[in-house]
């Protein structure tokens, strides 16, 4: 199971704002993926040659990624957040990195 630590926030996410803790929990997950080997650097562009600029495109594709894709979206996310922090508490409150993240572990099971 190789995204196997990333995947493991799944559980943490899908209580979602309502977390005390959560603030702590996005920082690990920023931290963890950031070491995980599966940034991608050009991520930015993949995402954007893909199309994927806006929620609902992003929700549409995500039944269907590949793992590269999933990896390609959360290095934008985890980028984003270095900038504007609470991007990432946003996508979690509406439902979009729960669902990038249970595509990899679908992927990876």
């Amino acid at each position: 199971m190789m995204y196997e630590k990333i995947t493991g926030y799944l559980d943490t996410f899908s209580k979602g704002a309502a977390d005390p803790e959560i603030k702590e929990k996005i920082s690990s997950f920023v931290s963890d993926f950031s070491q995980s080997g599966f940034m991608n650097p050009n991520a930015m562009e993949i995402v954007g040659e893909k199309g994927w600029v806006d929620r609902g495109a992003l929700k549409n594709a995500t039944p269907t990624m590949s793992a590269e894709d999933a990896c390609a979206c959360l290095s934008c996310f985890v980028q984003q957040e270095y900038f504007l922090e609470g991007i990432i508490l946003d996508l979690i409150s509406n439902g979009l990195l729960i669902g990038i993240l249970q595509r990899l572990k679908e992927l990876d099971g």
